[in-house]
């Protein structure tokens, strides 16, 4: 499973297209392997669509997402779990219902930020 949340620091954005960051999770045999950040910015709405379903993603958490958005997903089969709200590791970790990869995410999550600095 491939899982994209929109971000604003570290929480979930409220509405998927403001987002100026897309946090990207790897998830293969119920473990997390891999957690990326996605600087979107300047992207559009379809060129961030298109790039988020070339990474493979097949989940997305968000707080909202536009009908326009909504519909080109669900299109390429991917699913929109919205009204998802607070900080993202805890929103990511509830989702997958294990607490045992919460602190793989939190330090890969810290590590990503080291190396944008």
């Amino acid at each position: 499973m491939n899982i994209a949340i929109p971000l604003f620091n570290d929480c979930i954005l409220p509405h998927f297209s403001t987002s100026p960051e897309i946090l990207i999770v790897l998830v293969e045999k119920n473990k997390v392997y891999s957690v990326s950040k996605l600087n979107v910015v300047a992207l559009s709405g379809l060129e961030r669509r298109k790039k988020i379903v070339s990474l493979g993603v097949d989940t997305i958490l968000c707080g909202g997402i536009d009908e326009v958005s909504r519909e080109w997903f669900r299109l390429k089969g991917v699913r929109i779990i919205e009204n998802i709200m607070g900080d993202a590791m805890d929103a990511l970790n509830d989702f997958l219902g294990r607490e045992k990869n919460k602190d793989l995410i939190k330090k890969r999550f810290a590590e990503d930020k080291i190396k944008q600095t």
